[in-house]
């Protein structure tokens, strides 16, 4: 069954507005302050199907750990190793530490030890880390983006007009010849917040490096990094760039879609694709709602767009449409690299909407407050609305006297947090905060990080008029000619009855797509009767869920369901290792014909593809129970591959992964039969 999200689409906005507005929500998210129980059992009884139960870890072996700076909730996130030495980003979060960038002794896999940390700016977080030998030196890259106190307008924390987050921009770089005594060789290049980075040296010798730029429209730049002590921006593309060279990018009308609509780049990928004695250079990019890009960069001041992806309409996993989007992280994988694993990240397992006169919008909830939907906190809220202004503190009338329940809320000023607790001290059983016709702002989405007792949600600004029942609201003429557009009412005006609810709409999971230059032809099932599905380049001819991904009952209060970072084992191009927060680490590969949509309880839904392994901490952990897993990259330690997974709470995690039984299809490298 297909979930249709009918929710009520944006007025034609000029394409230009449009990216900008929405491009730049996680811009607007930080101004105002903008979110097991596991057994090791037997694994002799295997599902008839090849599966192995549920709640059961097999494949991978934790071989050693190091907790680095401690067991930490939300701190360590990215990782990456070189020469026997893993480097760990931090995301300091609700703290903004100088938690940087842990350095870990991995030469003996069973005992790492950390050697040292690089400790972040002040007000600034490194999150992405990268290492590569660059001439004579192995050179540290992270990414720097602020984590401070929020100002605006010379305010103190929570200002949100023209505001921004104090911290430093840029990337850093550092000579980790010896990991114990790095020294910085760069600092605070570029002028912007940088999420995420990957470089690559050619045959003549040059390194480049492909940076992810938080801000711009044009987000994707790069620099050559030849002489790391004095790095030049040499190329500034993008998607505002390919949609006036490619404008086929939007046809697919896949720009913004979901919870956290936007056309945003998040992670880089880069290979080789030509490994002998030729090179060439592609990279596949994770633009969130614009789906998965190739580009050639054979030439970095001259980079070519190759093609981009679409979604599948309905969601094959989820059955919703329009699908979630959210592409998040993407590897070459393959023999050939014939294949794209591409994995979203999806926070938000709900459809939230305000519904009004029987139209739904669609709405954003809150973090640390009270969640609306199926087994939240909250099913369902039907009440009275009322305008009550920005509600930056102070008392407002109380809910009781106003004859409402619901207050609707207008951005700006101040804090979200302040908003919320200033409407609930009013006594309202929910707030309704509707975007402020600032530049940037008015139809764009933003997930609001606030703390209250009551649920509260996020809407554009034509959602709060038309919950207000005010009539004639145009949002192309937000922000330039917004004073055309018919004024807000006084504070303590009644809107329109709504009803805030939430429906089921899954977790983000794992896509193969077809990387090759043809179309080609893959089966959809086994067995003489089975179908085949012809795929375009960069089509979708795969995919793999845990089943707790579907489940609406996992919804809230199981933790974060969705998948997150992934690379190949490089000992089977065809097979993965994710880490998948909540769900641990994963371990998957490519297996034409499977077919699996859980109704014999095999525990996954999948096409094409096969899990093979899985962790998560069971009890024995202790204080580490619990996975939440942020990194994953493979390395090799004295001719040994060990995959290595960090938590974001309890640290560095080293594994081996092996098959259970190499010649049994319920496992891996078997048969291909079901």
């Amino acid at each position: 069954m297909t979930l249709t999200h009918n929710w009520r689409s944006l007025a034609a906005i000029a394409l230009s507005a449009t990216l900008s507005t929405y491009a730049l929500a996680d811009e607007n998210h930080v101004s105002d302050g903008d979110k097991a129980d596991n057994k090791h059992l037997l694994h002799d009884t295997p599902l008839p199907d090849g599966h192995v139960p549920a709640n059961t870890n097999y494949g991978f072996s934790v071989i050693g750990r190091d907790t680095l700076g401690g067991i930490s909730s939300g701190l360590y996130t990215d990782i990456w190793a070189h020469e026997g030495y893993a480097y760990i980003g931090t995301f300091q979060e609700p703290d903004c530490t100088r938690a940087g960038v842990y350095i870990s002794d991995i030469r003996d896999p069973a005992n790492p030890v950390t050697v040292g940390m690089i400790k972040s700016p002040p007000q600034t977080r490194i999150n992405d880390v990268k290492v590569t030998r660059i001439g004579d030196r192995d050179v540290l890259i992270h990414s720097l983006e602020p984590c401070g106190p929020l100002v605006g307008n010379g305010l103190a924390v929570g200002g949100g007009n023209g505001g921004h987050q104090q911290g430093q921009f840029g990337i850093s770089l550092w000579d980790v010849s010896n990991p114990a005594k790095p020294h910085a060789l760069k600092q605070n290049f570029l002028d912007f917040p940088v999420h995420n980075t990957f470089a690559w040296t050619t045959t003549s010798g040059n390194t480049y490096l492909l940076i992810v730029d938080d801000i711009a429209t044009d987000d994707l730049k790069i620099a050559d990094i030849t002489k790391p002590q004095s790095p030049k921006l040499i190329t500034t593309t993008g998607i505002e760039t390919w949609l006036a060279t490619n404008p086929e990018i939007a046809d697919d009308g896949q720009l913004f879609m979901g919870s956290f609509a936007a056309s945003l780049l998040h992670d880089i990928w880069i290979n080789d694709m030509d490994p002998g004695p030729g090179e060439n250079w592609q990279a596949v990019l994770s633009y969130w709602d614009a789906g998965f890009i190739t580009l050639d960069i054979n030439d970095p001041y001259n980079p070519v767009f190759l093609s981009d992806s679409t979604y599948p309409n309905p969601d094959p996993v989820h059955g919703i449409s329009p699908p979630e989007g959210n592409a998040h992280a993407a590897v070459f994988a393959g023999p050939g690299f014939d294949k794209i694993f591409a994995g979203d990240e999806d926070f938000d397992s709900l459809f939230t909407a305000v519904t009004v006169d029987g139209e739904a919008y669609q709405a954003s909830q809150g973090s640390d407050v009270p969640q609306i939907g199926p087994g939240a906190d909250v099913e369902e809220l039907m009440e009275q609305t009322a305008f009550v202004g920005q509600a930056c503190g102070g008392t407002l009338t109380p809910a009781a006297d106003v004859g409402a329940g619901i207050a609707l809320i207008e951005r700006g000023a101040c804090s979200f947090t302040l908003k919320a607790q200033t409407v609930e001290a009013a006594g309202y059983s929910a707030g309704v905060v509707f975007n402020s016709a600032a530049p940037d702002n008015c139809e764009a989405t933003v997930s609001m990080l606030v703390e209250a007792g009551i649920p509260m949600l996020f809407v554009p600004r034509s959602t709060g008029f038309a919950a207000l029942g005010i009539a004639g609201y145009d949002p192309s003429l937000c922000p330039g000619s917004e004073g055309s557009n018919p004024a807000l009412p006084a504070p303590g005006s009644l809107g329109l009855v709504a009803t805030l609810g939430a429906a089921f709409d899954g977790w983000g999971y794992l896509h193969t797509l077809n990387n090759t230059s043809s179309q080609v032809t893959v089966q959809r099932g086994m067995g003489p009767d089975a179908e085949t599905v012809t795929v375009d380049y960069l089509g979708e001819m795969g995919y793999y869920a845990p089943a707790e991904v579907t489940d609406p009952a996992l919804a809230t209060g199981a933790g974060d369901l969705t998948m997150h970072n992934l690379e190949i084992d490089p000992s089977n191009p065809n097979r993965t290792f994710i880490s998948w927060y909540s769900l641990g680490m994963r371990a998957v590969e490519w297996r034409e014909g499977h077919l699996h949509d859980n109704s014999k309880g095999e525990g996954v839904v999948s096409w094409n593809m096969h899990e093979v392994g899985r962790f998560i901490a069971g009890d024995e952990y202790g204080d580490a129970a619990g996975s939440n897993f942020w990194g994953v990259h493979v390395t090799e330690v004295d001719g040994e591959q060990y995959i290595l997974g960090t938590d974001r709470n309890t640290g560095l995690w080293i594994f081996q992964w092996t098959c259970e039984d190499a010649t049994d299809v319920l496992y891996c490298n078997g048969p291909v039969t079901p």
